[in-house]
């Protein structure tokens, strides 16, 4: 494990599968600032392993969005390559996968936010990169939602061994351990996107728009 930086604090201990952290700063900052466009203004400024926060509309991103108390039912993370941006996720209906950062743009329905990792080197950035990569085509963890589903409702979690299955946001979680630079001292498998964002080592950038 790398020794920790002064100047990037470790993530906050916590074991609450509802984080309770406040949103009212990123909330606050997304309501005062415009939307940016994506291809004229935000593409330019992304970075490899920058993280994607996605604000659903449908019924299960309300599902989602309701159990962790949070804004955002779905992450990924950002990847550059030739000029273009590309996310990393883990979807229900794709598993691992790939996706035109302007195709998701154009088309999610819903919010999109882009957020910094602070004082993560470029070293950590491509080793987190490499591990999602690692993982394309994999299944989605469909097991996992409902374990974690569980852990929320009865307040009790069990500790789970890394399979080959991800959800989003312990696919990102994953990878940043695997880089020896976490994220949340929690889990990845009780990771939520919640979780990912209350760590207060994302800082708001964008809402983006096309």
């Amino acid at each position: 494990m790398a020794a920790p930086n002064p100047a990037n604090p470790a993530p906050e201990t916590g074991t609450s599968l509802v984080p309770t952290a406040p949103y009212s700063d990123v909330r606050a900052l997304r309501r005062e600032a415009p939307e940016v466009s994506y291809r004229d203004d935000a593409r330019a400024n992304f970075m490899d392993g920058d993280v994607l926060c996605f604000r659903g509309k449908g019924l299960s991103s309300f599902a989602i969005r309701t159990a962790t108390s949070s804004d955002y039912s779905h992450c990924g993370l950002a990847y550059r390559f030739e000029d273009r941006v590309y996310c990393l996720e883990a979807l229900g209906a794709h598993g691992v996968r790939l996706a035109l950062m302007s195709v998701l743009v154009d088309h999610y329905k819903g919010g999109i936010d882009y957020f910094h990792l602070e004082g993560a080197t470029a070293a950590e950035r491509k080793a987190a990169i490499g591990f999602a990569f690692q993982q394309l085509g994999k299944v989605y963890d469909h097991a996992g939602i409902m374990r974690f589903a569980q852990a929320i409702l009865f307040k009790k979690k069990t500790f789970v061994l890394e399979d080959e299955e991800w959800f989003c946001s312990e696919l990102i979680a994953a990878a940043y351990e695997h880089a020896e630079r976490p994220i949340v001292k929690l889990q990845a498998a009780y990771t939520s996107p919640a979780d990912l964002v209350a760590s207060r080592q994302l800082t708001f950038q964008a809402s983006l728009k096309p």
